[in-house]
């Protein structure tokens, strides 16, 4: 009985001993790796530690591709070879294949680093599995029959990527629009946040663009990896890409924005996006095999409605400094730029309307800067987008202390009212040929005053006075005509104008709405408008006799690429 208690109580310690050592590896092995939070790390060696990065299995027309991706970690003190095992992925239904390594992996790993191994192949498989295991084998080749060694499985199932068709179900990895969001595998010091999404008619097609904010919360400079975003709907998938040329680093603390372009169709609004990271896998030919994992993701708003529709915008009050992305690089810091007109401009029989805003911008500085070469596009609450036509510019120099104005023109259709617009400034430089807008804002056409203060901003022209006379010009039947204007011609602000802004016009009208004759005048050179009595004459060709009544039309008119474009601002009956 003594010696049954004593071999009992060895053979208890010897089982506990057993189990403790068998523990650490059972734990590690059977863990559940998620793709929302970091991955786990398995003990391979005993200096080195791995986990898995990616995992494909994508459908392509021969059968399909497996891959995965995974990174060894050295522990030691030294530098230790890459183990030279068998790599294996197991299936749900229990087929093994054996991975081929990528050409360009590394041999060995430094003391306290990392490097990535890349592994696949390619099955002539068309039916639709998924990928359970990958494993760890060492084989004993001195050894006949072969002698295997199992060192290490990993449980890959919910790390597997089937491409683009691939469906996020896991909600930690589901975001919504403006939910901060990491990339653990590229890292964990970058936050991204989607900020903006619109879209835009290009030469090659509709792009919806879109801007994500990266800033880097932690403690060392960060240049931010290699990504890219697909645009999702219903049922299919548009690849984008990333349209910053210059590598982007930051600073502990700096945001910057990050650009991607996503070419679509007509009438697309996309869903979703996916955030998806490359991978790479060189063939023993050295036929080089590109690829993307799926990390991320995220969910547009309101159905995919584009981003800066009308109602979701701040309402703009005239002559206010535009709130800018401070991001943005095109408007300095000491350069503020505002709206100070707003006006829908008639063009007779050619079936559109010209919109025209006036942009007041203003150098604060104390020393000179460049003229800001912003772009501006109209948006009118059907949907529709109309990207603004810059005046010639003469300028190129913002003095300190003063103000310049520069006009765009947008053509709309007749049946615009211009009761609720939005207007997008856009930077057309920094990813040319794409637009990216750095302020947005609603707003709507002012109201002509119906007073004697005639308004042309920076210009007020207060009418005193005027008289309208005829004669006989000698030696023929015909009239001319001439009009007296008492004026009070004042500016605003402290604002400079130069050639290329408008102009005031004045046309006589008959009774069957024909004009006679038509005269301009500048705000600025020879035959300016100034204070006082204004005396134009009108030499009509068109009648031969006296037309009475007329109708005095007093217009501001401004030169588009599309010809002039005029808005009724008084007018004067006889």
């Amino acid at each position: 009985m003594k010696n049954n208690w004593k071999k009992y109580m060895a053979l208890l310690i010897v089982s506990i001993l057993l189990l403790a050592a068998v523990a650490p590896f059972t734990a590690i092995a059977q863990g559940e790796p998620s793709k929302a939070s970091a991955s786990l790390m398995y003990q391979l060696t005993d200096d080195i530690k791995v986990d898995v990065k990616s995992i494909l299995n994508e459908r392509i027309p021969t059968g399909t591709r497996i891959g995965a991706v995974v990174r060894l970690y050295n522990y030691g003190s030294r530098v230790v070879r890459v183990p030279e095992y068998e790599v294996r992925i197991k299936t749900d239904n229990g087929v093994e294949y054996i991975l081929r390594p990528s050409t360009a992996n590394a041999v060995a790993i430094q003391p306290k680093e990392k490097v990535e191994l890349s592994y696949m192949i390619n099955v002539e498989r068309s039916d639709v599995f998924s990928l359970s295991e990958l494993s760890w084998v060492d084989l004993d080749e001195f050894e006949y029959p072969q002698i295997e060694k199992l060192m290490l499985s990993i449980p890959i199932s919910v790390n597997e990527w089937r491409g683009a068709s691939s469906v996020f179900t896991d909600p930690e990895v589901i975001k919504k629009w403006e939910e901060p969001f990491t990339v653990e595998v590229l890292s964990s010091s970058l936050e991204f946040t989607p900020v903006n999404l619109i879209k835009q008619n290009t030469v090659q097609g509709p792009v919806s663009l879109v801007v994500l904010l990266v800033e880097n919360k932690g403690k060392m400079k960060e240049t931010v990896p290699d990504f890219s975003l697909d645009g999702k709907t219903d049922m299919k998938v548009y690849k984008g890409k990333k349209i910053d040329l210059e590598p982007i680093a930051l600073e502990p603390g700096e945001k910057k924005n990050i650009h991607f372009a996503i070419p679509t169709e007509n009438k697309i609004d996309l869903r979703s996006l996916n955030v998806l990271t490359p991978e790479e896998f060189v063939g023993n030919n050295q036929t080089k095999i590109n690829y993307t994992i799926g990390r991320l993701n995220i969910q547009l708003p309101n159905n995919g409605i584009p981003l800066g529709w009308i109602d979701q915008l701040e309402a703009y009050n005239s002559n206010t400094p535009i709130h800018f992305d401070p991001l943005n690089s095109l408007i300095q810091s000491e350069v503020s730029v505002s709206l100070v007109e707003l006006h829908m401009h008639q063009s007779e029989g050619d079936g559109y309307k010209t919109v025209i805003a006036k942009f007041k911008l203003n150098n604060r500085g104390e020393s000179p800067l460049p003229v800001p070469n912003f772009q501006a596009e109209l948006m009118s609450a059907d949907g529709f987008s109309y990207v603004g036509s810059r005046q010639s510019v003469a300028a190129q120099t913002l003095i300190p202390n003063l103000s310049y104005i520069i006009s765009y023109s947008f053509n709309v259709p007749n049946s615009e009212k211009g009761e609720r617009l939005g207007i997008r400034i856009l930077d057309g430089q920094k990813a040319a040929p794409f637009n990216i807008p750095i302020a947005s804002f609603r707003t709507k056409i002012q109201n002509n005053d119906a007073d004697s203060k005639l308004a042309f901003y920076p210009f007020n022209v207060n009418l005193k006075d005027w008289t309208l006379g005829s004669q006989i010009m000698p030696g023929s039947l015909n009239y001319s005509y001439k009009l007296r204007l008492e004026l009070e011609v004042e500016r605003q602000d402290n604002v400079v104008v130069d050639q290329n802004f408008s102009k005031m016009k004045i046309e006589l009208v008959d009774t069957l709405g024909r004009i006679l004759s038509s005269e301009s005048l500048p705000f600025t050179s020879t035959g300016r408008l100034v204070s006082g009595w204004q005396t134009i004459n009108f030499n009509s060709l068109r009648t031969e006799q006296f037309e009475f009544p007329l109708t005095v039309g007093i217009y501001e008119t401004i030169e588009t690429p599309f010809g002039e474009a005029k808005r009724l601002v008084k007018t004067l009956q006889q």
